[in-house]
């Protein structure tokens, strides 16, 4: 059986938690026509299974967002972090 239709397998490279939210970054395929293989996700839940939503998400709660550039995901990984730390 394959992935449920908007989602695909994650891959995390880094992942830690501030304040009880979760972050993580990765890569995973995004088949939606797009160039973008890597990630940024927070939250409770936003990975589920090992699978990951193939569009972006952003709330305060969970959120995902897809980069094409792997440095300005990470560079967005550790800027979550600075943002959440000051909540």
């Amino acid at each position: 059986m394959g992935n449920p239709c908007g989602t695909t397998n994650a891959k995390i490279y880094m992942t830690m938690e501030v304040k009880g939210v979760p972050i993580y970054c990765g890569s995973g395929v995004n088949p939606v026509n797009s160039p973008a293989q890597h990630f940024v996700a927070w939250g409770k839940g936003v990975i589920s299974s090992g699978l990951i939503h193939t569009f972006n998400i952003e709330s305060l709660e969970q959120g995902i967002l897809w980069f094409v550039d792997e440095e300005e995901a990470e560079a967005q990984y550790a800027k979550l972090q600075e943002v959440l730390s000051k909540r």
